[in-house]
C-alpha cells in the first residue's frame, strides 16, 4: 500500500521540500504529532546546526535536512514538537546543554515507542530514566554533552526579552489548548498517541488546584480558632478598603515534614517548599516542627520550636528513595505526629503500614500513593 503523500520518491527533493513533506506524514499517519507541528511556524536558519525550537518556531538547516531521511525528518519534528508540548523552552536551566540532554532522554524513547525513525547517534538514556521527567533526570546525571541534533533554546518574547510570569502563564494556557485539540483530532481517526503523552493529556485535563491550599487545610483545619479586631486583616484592608478581623490560630500540635533528598525533588522545588514552612510557624503556631531528611535512609533530624525560624536546611543524601525508614524512625522514636506532611516524587518500593496520624505527601512526580491525601508541587503561579 502506497503511502498516503502527494510527493513522487523517486524525484529528488531540496531540503524545503522534505520538510514540508515530514510535516505532511505527521498529519497522515501521526495525527497527534501533525495537529501540534501545524500550530508552530517553520524558518530556515543557518545559525543552527541542526533543528532547534524555542516553543513558538521550529528552526532548521538546509544542510543537515539534505543529510537525513524522509522518516528520519519525521521523527526529528516530531522530537521538536515535543520539547514543545512538555514546555521544555519555559524551563530552561543555567546548563542549558545538561538541560536539552536530560530532555531528549525523556523525549526520544517515547518517540521511538510511537514508531519514529531518529537519526543516529540521538540521546538515549539508560532504561531506568523511562517514564522520568525531565527535571528528574536532570537531576540524576552526573555526565552528559550537547546532543548531535535536536536543540531546544529558551522561549522568549517581543524583541528577545524573557517572558513575564503573565506570559508564562498565558503561553501555557494556549498550548495546552492546543494540544487537547490535538489529542481531541487523534482520538476522532483512531490514532491517539501512546500511554507516555496520554499522561500529560490527563495532567492538562485535571483541575489545577494550588497545593497550599491543600498543605494549610490539612494543616490547619477549615475553620479558624478565633478572629481578633486588635490586628485588622491588612490583606482585606489593601484590596478592598475595609476593615476586617484577622484569623486567630491557637496551635496546631506537633508537625512532622519529612523531605525526600534522594535527587527526585530539586534544590529549587525544596527551597520553594521550605518557604511555607515558616509560615506555618507564623500563623498555626505548631508546638513543634520536626524536618525529616531521607533518601534511603534518614540523614539528619532538626526540630524546631515556637518563634524559631526555618531560614535553611543544608540538603543531605542524595541517594536512593524510600520513605520506610522515615516512618520506622516516628514510630522507634515515639515522636508526637499530629500531622505529616512528606515532600517526596512518590516512586518508591514500598510503603508501611498506615500509621494513625494523617499523611499528606506533596508529590513531585507521581500522584499515587496507598494511604494520605496526595497533592503536586506546582511552583509556575509564585515564581
Amino acid at each position: 500500500m502506497s503511502e498516503p503523500f502527494p510527493y513522487d520518491k523517486d524525484i529528488l527533493m531540496d531540503a524545503k521540500t522534505k520538510i514540508a513533506k515530514a510535516k505532511t506524514r505527521l498529519v497522515f499517519k501521526y495525527p497527534f504529532f501533525g495537529s501540534c507541528a501545524l500550530g508552530l511556524r517553520f524558518i530556515q536558519s543557518e545559525d543552527r546546526p541542526t533543528m532547534a525550537t524555542d516553543g513558538n518556531i521550529v528552526y532548521w538547516n538546509e544542510d543537515f535536512v539534505n543529510k537525513i531521511t524522509d522518516e528520519e525528518a519525521s521523527g526529528v519534528l516530531a522530537h521538536e514538537v515535543l520539547h514543545v508540548i512538555f514546555k521544555h523552552c519555559l524551563r530552561t536551566k543555567s546548563n542549558l546543554e545538561k538541560w536539552n540532554y536530560a530532555c531528549d532522554i525523556a523525549i526520544n524513547r517515547i518517540l521511538i515507542e510511537e514508531g519514529f525513525k531518529l537519526p543516529e547517534n540521538g540521546v538515549i538514556g539508560d532504561e531506568k530514566y523511562r517514564g522520568w521527567n525531565a527535571e528528574k533526570i536532570y537531576n540524576d546525571l552526573e555526565s552528559w554533552e550537547m546532543p548531535n541534533w535536536g536543540l531546544l533554546e529558551q522561549t522568549k518574547g517581543k524583541g528577545g526579552k524573557s517572558l513575564s510570569d503573565a506570559e508564562i502563564k498565558q503561553f501555557e494556557a494556549d498550548l495546552n489548548v492546543k494540544i487537547l485539540m490535538a489529542h481531541e483530532t487523534s482520538k476522532s481517526i483512531g490514532k491517539e498517541p501512546g500511554s507516555l503523552i496520554g499522561e500529560l493529556i490527563n495532567q492538562i485535563k485535571k483541575p489545577q488546584i494550588d497545593w497550599r491550599d491543600v498543605f494549610y487545610r490539612v494543616i490547619g483545619g477549615d475553620q479558624p480558632d478565633d478572629y481578633s479586631w486588635i490586628k485588622h486583616n491588612r490583606k482585606i484592608y489593601y484590596m478592598q478598603g475595609i476593615y476586617m478581623p484577622s484569623v486567630q490560630k491557637y496551635g496546631v500540635g506537633d508537625i512532622i515534614i519529612a523531605i525526600d533528598t534522594s535527587g527526585s525533588v530539586s534544590n529549587k522545588e525544596m527551597e520553594y517548599f521550605l518557604t511555607e514552612l515558616n509560615s506555618i510557624t507564623e500563623n498555626y503556631k505548631p508546638r513543634s516542627v520536626t524536618v525529616i531528611q531521607c533518601d534511603s535512609k534518614i540523614q539528619k533530624v532538626d526540630t524546631y520550636f515556637p518563634g524559631e525560624i526555618i531560614d535553611s536546611i543544608e540538603c543531605r543524601g542524595r541517594g536512593g528513595t524510600d520513605c520506610f525508614p522515615v516512618f520506622d524512625y516516628i514510630e522507634k522514636e515515639n515522636l508526637p505526629c499530629d500531622n505529616f506532611v512528606y515532600l517526596t516524587d512518590l516512586e518508591m518500593y514500598r510503603f508501611p503500614r498506615r500509621p494513625e496520624y494523617p499523611v499528606l505527601w506533596v508529590t513531585t512526580h507521581s500522584e499515587e500513593a496507598p494511604f494520605g491525601q496526595i497533592t503536586s508541587l506546582k511552583m509556575k503561579e509564585d515564581n
